[in-house]
């Protein structure tokens, strides 16, 4: 069975080192182009298979290989960077769905523009995720000392529900429609 990109990816972090991984994730938590990923989600990362995970979920099968290259050329890892680049060149990539086929797209992704936008009553939100433990204490906390409302939509889409893939969206899809019913029927009917 062919090498996928998230295998590729893994053997690159492994082969990193324990000072260029370092130097990794700090070029990859300090990048200022969307998706970002926060502090608290890269000290997570335990090892290569971790930050391989971390990769292909935060910016898809398709994204990950140009960013981790991008990151690699940044911390002078010329020659890891040139067999990756080499090595996902024939790497299977996951194809998105044709014209006309439903999206396999998360609720939730497909409307993070609008829900950091429209979502009032975040708070709200914020107690349901604390007491499902989908988010920490610290998290909850961070998120609420946040100004705006948007912030705080941006700040939980970007960093805990991000962490937690499926499950945390799922969460937060129940959520919403528990506190804002009206909201998330707006936004499925825009979709369909």
């Amino acid at each position: 069975m062919p090498k996928t990109i998230k295998d590729h990816l893994e053997n690159t972090f492994e082969d990193l080192g324990e000072g260029n991984l370092k130097k990794f994730k700090i070029k990859l938590r300090d990048r200022k182009e969307e998706p970002r990923i926060r502090q608290a989600t890269i000290e997570k990362v335990k090892d290569a298979l971790d930050l391989a995970d971390l990769m292909v979920n935060t910016f898809t099968l398709n994204g990950a290989g140009p960013v981790t290259l991008e990151i690699l050329e940044v911390i002078n890892c010329h020659e890891l960077a040139a067999e990756l680049r080499e090595n996902i060149g024939d790497a299977p990539v996951v194809p998105g769905p044709g014209p006309g086929a439903p999206s396999t797209e998360h609720f939730i992704d497909k409307n993070r523009t609008e829900l950091i936008a429209r979502v009032n009553n975040v708070d709200a939100i914020l107690d349901e995720l604390h007491q499902k433990k989908v988010i920490s204490f610290e998290d909850y906390s961070n998120i609420r000392a946040e100004k705006t409302k948007p912030n705080k939509m941006r700040e939980l889409l970007m960093g805990p529900i991000n962490s937690a893939g499926t499950r945390g969206k799922d969460a937060l899809y129940q959520a919403l429609k528990k506190s804002d019913p009206l909201l998330v029927e707006d936004l499925e009917s825009q979709r369909k």
